[in-house]
């Protein structure tokens, strides 16, 4: 009897290793948690000529596509749709990781090839507001509703933010909560000077990181500061990430608000894997100030590194707060009850510590894979 050949499946995603956002980098956690499961390709678009346009990563393969322009925070690639079809004959599903640029098109010809698409869906897009960004926004929400019309199954981290999303509450009777499978390693990390010399100084390190856009809040948490200051004069602020981000210039809206802080702030930049590792070992807490977020990733990340985390009160974002009691969440938008929750943290840190088994359960990695197989199989 021949043994049963392995289902073939093709993920696709605008960005994928070693682009740094949460949303690519659970892809590649996706990608490792199956990959003895199943044959895996990732199609992506080459955001940088210096990564080769195919190569194998553990045993997922990963073809990036170049890009022939960039507006916004996309890049586009007209070879993307045709390499794509010919993927497609070879695969058995499709998983597409949304938002994405070609959405509607994926999704349109996986149909009419009569395969089986999968949509993981990473969060409402959300752009600054002006009469360019409402068209994105309304092209993004016509294309995306359309491809999750004909897709057999769509997903995203919590059902919270599902019922809250422009797109996902009307399609729930398709929709499955599911967890990307997270597996804590404790690697081998390289120190980030500031991080050590901050800590030998007896600093309380308070981190924060993302990409500095006004989704994100950074500047609510600016804002909370002084008001943290003057009750533990010891806190101080880290940021890992880019302050500038080319297609929305939202720290010099705030530069003055940063300024007037600057001292209680230590801008990191972008880290790699390793130094994050190490970010995440250090620092006593972590905030999430954002005004809509899916699931921030580096909220995961960071319960699995024993980092409590302070979140804004916001569907999908406050789910493992309110799961595992492992930090606190605050009123939206309020620099104020911020303040009072990082305060909190601080003198309850030792209390809060202790919810740390109900982490390990919400993130246990073999349920999570196994969801995940299901989703992908039935």
């Amino acid at each position: 009897m021949r043994p049963k050949s392995k289902l073939k499946l093709l993920i696709t995603t605008d960005f994928y290793y070693p682009h740094w956002t949460g949303i690519s980098k659970s892809m590649q956690y996706l990608a490792q948690s199956i990959e003895n499961k199943y044959v895996t390709t990732v199609l992506t678009t080459q955001f940088d000529t210096r990564f080769p346009q195919e190569e194998t990563i553990g045993k997922t393969r990963v073809i990036r596509s170049p890009f022939l322009f960039r507006f916004s925070r996309t890049y586009f690639s007209l070879q993307y749709i045709f390499k794509f079809i010919s993927l497609l004959k070879n695969h058995d599903v499709v998983f597409a990781n949304a938002p994405c640029t070609y959405i509607l098109p994926i999704s349109l010809i996986t149909k009419l090839y009569n395969k089986k698409l999968l949509i993981y869906y990473h969060g409402d897009l959300i752009l600054p507001k002006n009469l360019t960004n409402k068209v994105i926004e309304y092209i993004f929400n016509l294309s995306t509703f359309i491809a999750c019309a004909v897709a057999d199954k769509i997903a995203t981290y919590t059902k919270d933010y599902a019922i809250h999303s422009r797109i996902l509450k009307h399609f729930l009777i398709k929709f499955t909560p599911i967890l990307i499978p997270i597996q804590f390693q404790n690697k081998e990390i390289s120190p980030v000077y500031q991080l050590t010399e901050l800590k030998r100084s007896n600093k309380l390190l308070i981190g924060f990181a993302g990409r500095f856009v006004e989704e994100k809040g950074f500047d609510i948490l600016f804002n909370a500061i002084p008001e943290v200051i003057k009750q533990i004069p010891n806190a101080h602020f880290v940021f890992a990430g880019e302050t500038k981000m080319g297609y929305e210039d939202f720290f010099n809206l705030h530069k003055n608000a940063f300024l007037i802080n600057k001292q209680y702030i230590s801008l990191l930049g972008l880290l790699d894997e390793k130094s994050m590792n190490f970010f995440f070992s250090n620092i006593d807490s972590i905030i999430l100030s954002s005004r809509s977020d899916c699931f921030p990733l580096v909220q995961a990340e960071a319960m699995l590194h024993d980092v409590p985390v302070i979140c804004a009160d916001i569907p999908g974002a406050r789910i493992p707060v309110t799961k595992t009691g492992f930090g606190y969440l605050f009123h939206k938008e309020n620099p104020h009850d911020l303040a009072s929750k990082i305060i909190q943290m601080i003198k309850s840190h030792k209390n809060i510590i202790k919810n740390k088994s109900k982490v390990i359960r919400y993130f246990h990695y073999s349920r999570n894979v196994e969801t995940i197989t299901r989703f992908i199989e039935q």
